[in-house]
């Protein structure tokens, strides 16, 4: 086995240090730039993977494989545009490279230029209609733009030629858009069990639950989650907001409390607390958490959810305590910070 060829076993076998090591003293050729490249980027080092690359361009400015792999470890280091312009390199050279358009499907993308993102996932789907990642990006890219049943349609696509746990989990998300969360669930199933181990999966899962009033087994997901990460901040305040609506408001409580003593800045969870303190009539709390909210970052629609609920409670409540209460919180209702815009959706 030549050089060159022993060094691209290692690749394949993802020995990618060792690759590094190897090299380390080598007279090195245009391919075994190429290689050190491809083992920089899998090790996540982009800047040395994108100076390998430059230097094979350097020897061969026609080097196709190059141009996209520096594109994608530039992509990777938030060089947005400056991926692209090795992109359109690429492809100015081979215009039926697909996987080109495909990466820089992923770039517009995140430069949110969703129709030329969606242009480039159908050019990399003509070339390669194999290509389940690109039918899965372009769902996600049709997600963005609410074309939702299009959207659906490429996340079929996808499964039928490559049954992966991402796809089931963006088209879970597409349902939950649409108000369909026993539909979203399934795919949240069949998620987990390609992948049983992730979190954010089960999280999803758990919340869809929630939306369908399953309560019990929504807990289920969530304290498996608290199980690995207790302080999941996150599945703290759902968990939180699950007991208070099976009304069990000092659980609901102490997982507030939790996750306020991890992050006393996260402003879902004193949005929740103030509400089921009002629930347990502990009404200096809900006024203290109310003018702390006063001070954080929260959009306007937040903020008049939070009072209609609370004065939801108080009325039902209908004793002396919370009726007086309430003129206090209609009070602060108009004290609510003019600097807050009101919430948008994408």
């Amino acid at each position: 086995m030549d050089f060159e060829n022993e060094i691209k076993k290692l690749l394949n076998e993802h020995k990618y240090q060792e690759v590094l090591d190897t090299l380390k003293n080598a007279e090195m050729t245009l391919n075994l730039h190429i290689y050190k490249g491809d083992a920089y980027y899998e090790l996540m080092q982009f800047e040395n993977a994108i100076s390998e690359y430059t230097k094979v361009l350097e020897i061969d400015n026609k080097n196709i494989k190059a141009y996209n792999n520096r594109g994608n470890s530039k992509g990777n280091l938030g060089q947005y545009e400056e991926a692209i312009e090795d992109y359109n390199k690429a492809i100015e050279l081979n215009p039926k490279y697909a996987e080109a358009y495909f990466n820089r499907g992923l770039v517009n993308y995140n430069l949110r230029k969703i129709q030329a993102s969606i242009a480039d996932y159908n050019k990399a789907i003509e070339l390669n209609p194999e290509n389940f990642m690109a039918y899965n990006n372009r769902g996600n890219a049709k997600n963005y733009l609410k074309d939702f049943n299009d959207a659906i349609s490429d996340f079929d696509k996808s499964i039928a030629i490559n049954s992966n746990h991402n796809t089931y989990f963006n088209r879970g998300l597409v349902k939950e858009n649409l108000e369909d969360f026993k539909g979203s669930i399934a795919d949240y199933d069949k998620a987990l069990e390609l992948k049983p181990d992730d979190l954010q999966i089960r999280l999803k899962r758990g919340f869809a639950k929630y939306k369908i009033e399953n309560y019990d087994e929504a807990l289920e997901d969530f304290t498996t989650i608290l199980k690995i990460q207790p302080d999941n901040i996150e599945t703290l305040v759902v968990s939180g907001m699950t007991y208070f609506k099976k009304q069990d408001y000092e659980k609901s409580l102490d997982l507030y409390n939790k996750a306020l003593n991890i992050n006393p800045e996260y402003a879902d969870a004193y949005i929740n607390r103030s509400i089921v303190c009002a629930s347990l009539g502990n009404y200096e709390q809900v006024t203290n958490d109310i003018k702390k909210m006063f001070s954080m970052d929260i959009f306007r629609n937040d903020y008049l959810s939070t009072f209609e609920q609370i004065k939801e409670i108080l009325l039902e409540e209908n004793s002396e305590k919370s009726l007086e209460f309430l003129k206090e919180i209609n009070v602060l209702e108009k004290e609510i910070p003019d600097r807050f815009p009101k919430k948008t959706t994408v």
